[in-house]
């Protein structure tokens, strides 16, 4: 007859017994009760060319605005307007440098009566209308304005008059530069 087959056995070498139990680890009282920390996060990175990128976007935004904005301040550079038909979307500041460069109903060429305007069509186009947005609630404008007898640069700085998110943006101009 022949020895039986022995199979070997495979125990590990830290058998647990049936029913040991693991003793707990037991932390200290103030460990317990001590707030845990927020955990710290790295300091958001500003993207410099995705910031430039949502101001070109205002800005190309913006130019319609702007364009008719300074087509009717050309209007009143010209004599072609009242500046007070302008007083609700420019600053009181702004609106007073509107009028001191308009001309004066007793200039030669301009309307003799405040009511009435030179005759001549409005609206006269733009020449070279730059848009800058410099920040989300301002952008500077310049543009070369035709008028009756001579050609003028005009430079302005729009704001955004409103603070609410779900208002699309009302726009004021609060700084006028007329040459």
């Amino acid at each position: 007859m022949t020895a039986p087959a022995t199979v070997p056995v495979t125990t590990p070498a830290r058998a647990r017994r049936v029913g040991a139990v693991p003793a707990p680890r037991v932390r200290p009282l103030d460990e317990v009760l001590a707030e845990p920390s927020p955990p710290t996060r790295p300091a958001p990175v500003l993207d410099p060319w995705r910031a430039q990128h949502e101001l070109d976007r205002l800005a190309a935004s913006l130019r319609p605005l702007a364009a008719r904005l300074l087509t009717a301040v050309g209007d009143v550079l010209a004599g072609r307007r009242p500046a007070r038909h302008l007083d609700t979307l420019l600053t009181p500041d702004a609106l007073a440098t509107l009028a001191r460069a308009a001309p004066s109903p007793g200039t030669p060429g301009a309307s003799g009566s405040p009511g009435r305007t030179r005759p001549g069509p409005a609206g006269a186009a733009l020449r070279g209308l730059r848009v800058c947005a410099v920040g989300p609630r301002a952008a500077e404008v310049a543009a070369v304005v035709p008028g009756h007898e001579r050609v003028r640069a005009v430079a302005a700085r729009l704001e955004r008059a409103d603070d609410g998110p779900a208002d699309p943006g009302r726009w004021r101009l609060v700084a006028l530069w007329a040459g």
